[in-house]
């Protein structure tokens, strides 16, 4: 008797697998496909530029981007195609059909979140072995083949002076800097002092004329010296010029999970390290958050609504508040206003709590 029950389940899974999975790679190239067509249209005047090479080019780049694409929308991308599944399942009743069998909803969804958690550790992999190594190639191109007049984002170290650069904005042409940040160091490692500055301009010498200057000061101990100094100007002495500044600097996005701790050791002051850090801890939950929010309004309220498609547009909107939450959160921690760790863990836990409620709500 209970043989037959097994075997019967696991007819039922893996007919459920085989629907599944079809469907996850169809929305996968779908959507990736979608994004590469709005991005290529975001920069057709490069394309038409390079003339007969834009075919070759395109082909190199958006190669390279792919890995990127996917483990940016991988959570989207499983909910897309579980909802779309789950919709054909009730609209065939099938599902109705393996609860009068005496199986109830959350056995039923057990091969999707097994899948999950398979596609999760892939998408991992992908993260931390794949994107990686695409990294520094990736920027070349972005930099060599998509130049623009600006560069953000710039981490770069003046080991000479032993300073750390930190820059927002990087005006090429103009030679100028937007919002600065640079620690110095003493010889043991040590903080030496901190400068904040509004603005800077290449002196066409060794130096940066930083303006709007706010510098803190410290001893060999690495403890502050009071007062803080206020300056209009002030003149920096580096090595490091606006051409070095703009070369190559693999963004962080791209990095490795090993790479990014290194590099939130290396700079603790800088709060987008230890949020990217623990971002990409919590990363692999955002999967299962959102099979949490969406499958209950897809097949477990049906009182909710007799349409099927509302249903997952409200589950949509959900998963839009989830990342919206996230993106905030993000923006709040890399701006020194929430812990690293609450602007990371935060949207999980909410919209986590929030999922496991409707999860358990569902008529099974």
């Amino acid at each position: 008797m209970f043989y037959r029950i097994d075997k019967y389940l696991y007819k039922i899974d893996k007919y459920i697998i085989k629907a599944f999975v079809p469907s996850f790679v169809i929305c996968m190239f779908a959507i990736c496909g979608i994004y590469i067509v709005i991005d290529a249209i975001q920069k057709i005047d490069d394309f038409i530029e390079m003339g007969a090479r834009a075919f070759t080019m395109a082909t190199h780049y958006y190669g390279l981007m792919v890995p990127v694409f996917i483990a940016q929308l991988f959570p989207a991308i499983t909910l897309i195609s579980v909802s779309l599944v789950l919709i054909r399942f009730v609209k065939n009743n099938e599902i109705l059909a393996m609860q009068v069998a005496g199986i109830n909803l959350y056995r039923i969804m057990l091969p999707i979140f097994a899948l999950s958690v398979f596609l999760s550790f892939l998408a991992v992999i992908n993260q931390e072995l794949i994107i990686p190594k695409l990294a520094e190639e990736l920027e070349k191109v972005e930099q060599t083949t998509f130049e623009e007049k600006e560069v953000d984002n710039i981490l770069v170290e003046d080991e000479e002076n032993r300073m750390l650069f930190r820059v927002w904005s990087l005006n090429i042409p103009e030679e100028s800097l937007k919002s600065v940040f640079i620690i110095g160091k003493h010889k043991n490692g040590k903080k030496k002092f901190t400068i904040n500055a509004e603005k800077g301009k290449w002196t066409n010498g060794n130096s940066w004329l930083l303006q709007n200057v706010v510098r803190h000061n410290y001893d060999e101990s690495g403890h502050w010296i009071a007062p803080a100094i206020q300056m209009d100007d002030y003149l920096l002495e580096t090595t490091l010029s606006p051409a070095q500044l703009s070369k190559v600097d693999i963004n962080s996005a791209l990095k490795s999970f090993r790479e990014l701790r290194a590099l939130r050791k290396k700079e603790p002051e800088n709060h987008r390290y230890s949020v990217m850090f623990h971002s990409r801890v919590a990363y692999p939950l955002t999967n299962f958050i959102l099979l949490f929010l969406g499958i209950p309004v897809v097949v477990g309220f049906e009182r909710l609504s007799k349409n099927i498609f509302l249903r997952v547009g409200i589950t949509i909107l959900i998963c839009c508040a989830f990342f919206i939450l996230t993106y905030i959160c993000s923006n709040l921690g890399n701006m020194g206003i929430l812990q690293p760790v609450l602007a990371a863990w935060l949207p999980v836990i909410i919209f986590g709590c929030f999922g496991l409620i409707l999860f358990d709500g569902m008529r099974i």
